[in-house]
């Protein structure tokens, strides 16, 4: 398993296991309290839990947002890079007819380079990829260049050029949108406002005798469910909630340049 689907799984049980402690420790504390008759409790004390879960609402729903954004970016990335491999494609007939084949049979290395490196987990095998993908565009680019003088025009040149070079750059935005995550203090911002919200919520209801298992269980298992679906949102290649059904786009240009 590696550390994504890891961390996909850990994280919401870690935080279920955080707030029903968070929750219990708050209801102990509450009971001891109790027990002290010069202890009542301060004015204001609903509002601030009010706050702290308002505050831990807050956070969860500008992650959840984030999130979603970057899987709409990520699935946007894939049909922008598709759109231009298919047109700096088209373009390669600007090339000098001997070039072509040899530049067409590096495009095609091209994309069963990048069809690869999707589903590629493994941090040298990414490596490896990544090395094997700069060795291709360099080569199509060296191939383009040195004909470039030999195309009909300057025109046509740099038109190819310019496609070529739009095609180098939406790859490696595509494969960039894959980095991009919610800060880690955020994440660790949530947790601490999660495990306060829990503190202050069994403490509300440690007056009002037995610990609520039921309550803290469900209310430890509806934020952990929130927070398992937002992660899966940030691992659109690891978890439930994926791009790959837009990875068509690529595989169905790499079978049309096979014609």
């Amino acid at each position: 398993m590696n550390d994504a689907r890891f961390w996909i799984l850990l994280l919401p049980i870690g935080f279920f296991c955080l707030m029903v402690a968070a929750t219990l420790t708050g209801h102990r504390v509450a009971l001891f309290r109790s027990r002290r008759a010069d202890d009542e409790a301060p004015m204001g004390a609903s509002a601030i839990d009010a706050a702290v879960l308002g505050l831990l609402g807050l956070l969860i729903a500008f992650w959840f947002s984030s999130a979603g954004t970057r899987l709409d970016m990520r699935r946007s990335m894939i049909v922008e890079e598709a759109n231009a491999i298919g047109t700096a494609w088209l373009r390669l007939d600007l090339l000098p007819q001997d070039v072509q084949p040899i530049v067409r049979g590096l495009f095609r290395q091209h994309v069963d380079v990048r069809l690869d490196q999707a589903p590629a987990t493994q941090p040298d095998i990414s490596k490896r990829l990544a090395a094997r993908a700069d060795e291709v565009q360099s080569a199509i680019w060296k191939q383009a260049v040195d004909a470039a003088p030999r195309c009909e025009s300057d025109q046509a040149a740099a038109i190819l050029l310019s496609s070529l070079n739009e095609m180098f750059d939406a790859a490696a935005r595509h494969q960039a949108s894959y980095d991009a995550h919610t800060p880690t203090l955020i994440l660790v911002l949530v947790l601490v406002v999660g495990a306060f919200s829990g503190l202050l919520a069994g403490h509300d209801m440690g007056t009002r005798g037995p610990f609520p298992w039921l309550h803290a269980i469900a209310f430890a298992i509806v934020v952990s469910l929130t927070i398992w679906v937002i992660y899966d949102l940030e691992m659109p290649r690891y978890g439930l909630i994926r791009v790959d059904n837009y990875d068509h786009l690529l595989r169905d240009l790499r079978d049309e340049f096979a014609a």
